[in-house]
């Protein structure tokens, strides 16, 4: 049995959805390497080498071969494939492992230059065997104590730089707002802060959850600070519990950078708190669109290790592929990955759109993403003529236009000006066309 054996490729073979693991592959490749690809993908990324080998046996070929099932030709060079790989393939509970699989040795094929997975499902069996998030986006309203999103929130910026006493007044500022319309619910971290030397780690929480007391008191609102812990496990263990014990109400980890096992861990540790992720260098993986794979399918890998909220993109902001249509439908699909209730027994994730975030495209983004997101404006808060807190409240303001419909600039000033929105009007005004779209 080699790569080119027959069982690898069965166009007539009938994939149960509940028995495979169905991966679509975009595969990239010259018109005269393209079929023998068909077999060499699901081969490598299942039992196959390139040389027969004397172990094999007609039960491990027919009982454990993946199958390229379904081919469609996009051209000479492109084809669209799904692979089927039987479920006893798999250890539950290892998204590691399933990544090695269906996503390891056949990056490194020379017969394909250009390889992308594009989505995958995964059998419900293998899904309930995995954690899940603990809270999803209903814990996180029960937390705020709110019954539904769009959920406003900002990074504290500059990115990095300011001492403990800066960032956890920036804080504050942005959770009070300028007026009785108040500020925003959810500050977190940058993904690169976490215990430098000039904004350790411990003196930074503690002030920081100072003032969502003060918040609390003030204006009886429950506010979130995602206070970012990535670091090796046991620190990150280490400052979770810190975290916990100085009342805080959600961690962040950079996801990808961190890895699929040690986000588990934590979430597995149970220390009541949402997980925050942040996908810092996904784009390193899933922006290429003929090679990677695509943020949907990272999406599902992160609800299965069982974080809460992850950034998803926001469509008009400053990340993606620079395309419109491209980029909705990337942030689109992805967030159907995290909400849809079709995934097992687990829990929804809710999205988070941050990347350029302002008045000027607030409305959109809240109008396509709606109910079900948590929103982030670094420099379309921090960036207000009037500083911190007008900013804050200007997106409070932005967010009452844009469920009332009003989503377009033009439209926003003359709002602003008839209600007497001044933060509105001034950001408006003030903020550069930037990335809005």
């Amino acid at each position: 049995m080699s790569y080119q054996d027959k069982e690898f490729f069965q166009l007539d073979f009938n994939a149960d959805p509940e028995e495979n693991v169905i991966v679509t592959f975009d595969v990239h490749t010259s018109a005269d390497k393209m079929d023998r690809v068909y077999r060499e993908i699901p081969a490598e990324s299942s039992i196959g080498t390139w040389q027969p080998v004397g172990a094999m046996t007609d039960k491990i070929l027919t009982q454990y071969s993946a199958k390229t099932f379904d081919v469609v030709k996009i051209n000479e060079s492109f084809s669209k494939i799904k692979v089927a790989y039987p479920i006893d393939l798999f250890e539950p509970n290892n998204v590691p492992q399933m990544l090695s699989l269906f996503a390891g040795n056949v990056f490194g094929m020379n017969t394909v230059p250009m390889l992308r997975v594009d989505s995958v499902e995964i059998p419900n069996e293998l899904v309930n065997s995995y954690p899940g998030p603990a809270f999803g986006p209903q814990g996180i309203y029960n937390i705020i104590g709110i019954n539904e999103g769009p959920i406003l929130g900002t990074i504290v910026k500059p990115k990095l730089g300011s001492p403990p006493p800066v960032h956890a007044q920036t804080t504050y500022d942005s959770w009070r707002g300028a007026n009785e319309e108040g500020g925003i619910t959810w500050v977190k971290d940058d993904e690169p802060q976490t215990n430098q030397d000039f904004c350790p780690f411990e003196d930074r929480i503690s002030r920081v959850l100072e003032y969502a007391d003060q918040i609390k008191s003030d204006q009886g609102r429950n506010v979130i600070y995602a206070c970012n812990i990535t670091g090796p496990i046991n620190t990150m263990l280490k400052r979770a519990e810190y975290v916990v014990d100085h009342g805080g109400k959600c961690l962040m980890i950079d996801v990808i950078t961190t890895g699929f096992s040690a986000v588990q861990h934590i979430r597995e540790q149970d220390f009541g708190l949402p997980i925050h992720a942040h996908r810092a260098m996904h784009g390193a993986i899933t922006k290429h669109q003929q090679h990677g794979i695509h943020m949907e399918v990272l999406a599902k890998m992160f609800r299965l290790v069982g974080v809460d909220g992850i950034h998803t993109g926001t469509i008009f902001g400053k990340m993606g592929y620079g395309n419109l249509e491209e980029d909705r439908d990337e942030v689109l699909r992805s967030n159907h990955a995290l909400l849809n209730n079709e995934f097992g027994n687990l829990k929804p994730v809710i999205p988070i759109a941050s990347g350029g975030v302002g008045v000027k495209n607030i409305g959109k983004i809240i109008n396509a993403l709606k109910p079900h997101v948590v929103i982030t404006a670094g420099g379309g808060v921090h960036g207000h003529p009037d500083g911190t807190r007008a900013g804050a409240t200007s997106m409070v303001q932005a967010k009452e236009a844009a469920l009332q419909g009003i989503l377009e600039e033009e439209d926003l000033i003359k709002w602003s000006k008839e209600n007497d929105k001044n933060e509105l009007y001034k950001a408006l005004i003030h903020q550069t066309d930037g990335y809005s779209r």
